[in-house]
């Protein structure tokens, strides 16, 4: 009787190498300079290899469509403007200056050159790729207009402002906390506004606002 042959188990296949982040972030930081710089139309993968100092080959290892590395970028973009909201500063009770600290705070963070980098190339490249246009404004002015409710809402439970609508409020005040300066600069008509005419841009902002949402002098100076 002929015994049972053994055959040994085939041995586990090893796992892919990782891939190296370090060259993966340097691509992105490439991408994101030329993108922003070009416009998605105007880059292409060698010269994303280039900027990198990597090889097309490595490019498209990590990204396998122009397309996708721009969805990268974008997102990894989206993501670095909703961590910076996280930083604005909280309100307090005395309510015009906290506002005009706010205020102060949130348009610095929207003049920041990333912001407007990314704002202009979702300009043109918004309706070619929608899903991005979509997590750009989640991450950007629909949760800045959702922070500032929040914020509005915790003064107006206080006593400190009479809101009605506070969704429609706080459209108000981050569109008056702008104004022109900020659409200028956007358009790139204007250079960065000084502190001072930033200060000036949103106190008078601020005081327009308490005009028609705030509570007596003695609380809105309080």
């Amino acid at each position: 009787m002929t015994e049972p042959q053994h055959t040994s188990p085939e041995p586990k296949r090893r796992a892919g190498r990782p891939k190296d982040m370090a060259k993966r972030d340097a691509m992105m930081d490439a991408a994101t300079c030329l993108f922003f710089r070009h416009g998605l139309e105007g880059v292409t993968m060698e010269a994303v290899a280039r900027e990198a100092g990597v090889s097309k080959v490595t490019v498209y290892g990590h990204f396998v469509t122009k397309e996708a590395l721009f969805g990268s970028v974008i997102r990894r973009e989206t993501e670095i403007i909703r961590r910076g909201l996280d930083k604005l500063p909280d309100t307090h009770e005395g309510v015009r200056q906290s506002l005009i600290e706010v205020g102060m705070s949130l348009v610095h963070f929207l003049l920041e050159p990333h912001v407007l980098a990314v704002e202009r190339v979702m300009n043109t490249q918004g309706e070619q790729h929608p899903e991005l246009l979509q997590a750009f404004f989640e991450a950007g002015p629909w949760a800045t207009k959702q922070w500032l409710q929040e914020k509005l809402e915790g003064l107006a439970q206080t006593g400190h402002l009479t809101l009605g609508t506070p969704t429609l409020a706080a459209s108000h005040l981050c569109s008056m906390w702008q104004g022109m300066l900020v659409t200028e600069v956007r358009m790139g008509v204007r250079h960065l506004p000084s502190d001072e005419e930033l200060h000036h841009q949103v106190s008078s902002a601020v005081d327009v606002f308490l005009a028609a949402y705030g509570k007596p002098c003695r609380d809105n100076n309080g």
